[in-house]
């Protein structure tokens, strides 16, 4: 009973964490005062992307929260557009583009990714 036990702490302690399905390279759409822009993915950390705006020079590169970037969200086997509304402890809070708030989930990280 206590090997069975601790083989399945090792197992659980073993599995990789959930991570973003967004990573560095990825592109994402970005808003920025009133308007959308193409970025390349630099690094992620948590629910924050550091992004590089494509047609930009470095000076520009900045981390921004979820809540800036389209994104689709993994349900049921598909993809759907939604806006992140807030994160908290490595979960995001999502509203479905075209559906109404009844249909607003927090979700986590390995369920989205960028649109």
């Amino acid at each position: 009973m206590i090997r069975h036990i601790i083989l399945i702490i090792a197992l659980f302690f073993a599995l990789p964490a959930s991570s973003m399905a967004i990573e560095a390279g990825d592109y994402a759409r970005v808003h920025w005062k009133g308007k959308w822009y193409d970025a390349e993915v630099l690094e992620t950390s948590g629910t924050r992307l550091r992004i590089h705006y494509r047609g930009y020079d470095n000076s520009w590169d900045e981390w921004v929260t979820m809540d800036r970037v389209a994104i689709q969200v993994l349900w049921k086997g598909k993809w759907y557009k939604a806006n992140a509304i807030r994160s908290e402890e490595g979960e995001v809070l999502i509203h479905y583009d075209g559906y109404d708030k009844s249909w607003d989930e927090w979700v986590t990280l390995d369920r989205i990714r960028s649109n």
